[in-house]
């Protein structure tokens, strides 16, 4: 069976959102839409502040930190994922340990 990879989603509005920003004179950091998304998310789920990064890498980096990983923890991850989802656990000296998954879910296969 053939598994999807990088399947692209559209809403059909990106062209806009890209251009409006490159109007704005922002297409990267604490700009109008970093900002947009921060309010949404803080919102939506009562918090004080969300933090956006530059890449999921650069969150799971700071999730690992943030959750207080040690050497000789395991963190449990689905086998099929990026690079930098065990690189994340490695950087605090904890031990990526891969699950199946479920091939219609990609994510880690309860059985």
């Amino acid at each position: 069976m053939e598994i999807p990879f990088n399947r692209l989603y559209l809403t059909g509005r990106e062209k806009e959102y890209v251009s409006d920003a490159i109007n704005r004179g922002g297409i990267s950091g604490d700009k109008h839409y970093t900002k947009k998304v921060s309010r949404f998310l803080e919102e939506k789920f009562t918090a004080k502040k969300a933090l956006m990064t530059t890449s999921c890498t650069h969150a799971l980096e700071m999730a690992c930190r943030l959750t207080g990983l040690k050497p000789g923890d395991e963190v449990i991850m689905p086998s099929f994922t990026f690079p930098s989802t065990a690189n994340a656990a490695l950087l605090c000296g904890a031990n990526p340990v891969f699950a199946d998954i479920d091939p219609k879910t990609l994510n880690i296969d309860p059985e």
